[in-house]
């Protein structure tokens, strides 16, 4: 099964669509619940209540480190890039004009939680006007990725290393 699909609706409006693999939360989930589970089993109700917002905190930062691909997944699952009159629009929505779009970039993340590759829209000027298509791709799939979208928009991948 393929991780992603791209399709071309015509010269004008292409489809990325990324799939996710539900089984993988199925270990984070027992982890997480057992991590609880043995806090609050461990803690006497007293003590419990005096350190609720550590928890709270604790919980939530375990729950972002374990469920960090299920985000990343969600925030970006779903781009429909659509050319209408010389202007980018992304999922409906204006983006940039076409002719400020310099390249298709392919870069290498070596953050914490983001290893991978990562494929964007670089826009002129330096901006935070730059679109993220997706982060934590395999190496084969961020450059074939790019590579379709590139053609797509007439611009040329840039592999930034």
């Amino acid at each position: 099964m393929e991780k992603y699909e791209i399709l071309q609706n015509g010269d004008n409006e292409m489809t990325i669509s990324f799939y996710f693999n539900k089984k993988a939360l199925i270990v984070p989930l027992i982890i997480f619940f057992s991590i609880l589970l043995l806090i609050f089993s461990q803690l006497k109700p007293e003590l419990l209540v005096e350190t609720s917002i550590s928890i709270i905190i604790a919980t939530s930062a375990l729950a972002y480190m374990l469920f960090n691909d299920y985000f990343e997944w969600y925030r970006t699952k779903f781009h429909i890039l659509s050319i209408r009159n010389e202007d980018l629009y992304i999922n409906n929505k204006f983006h940039c004009k076409l002719y400020k779009l310099q390249s298709v970039n392919v870069t290498y993340l070596r953050g914490k939680y983001s290893l991978g590759w990562k494929v964007y829209l670089d826009v002129f000027p330096i901006s935070s006007n730059d679109y993220i298509i997706k982060k934590q791709l395999l190496e084969k799939d961020a450059h074939e990725i790019a590579e379709k979208i590139s053609i797509f928009l007439d611009r040329n991948v840039k592999v930034e290393s």
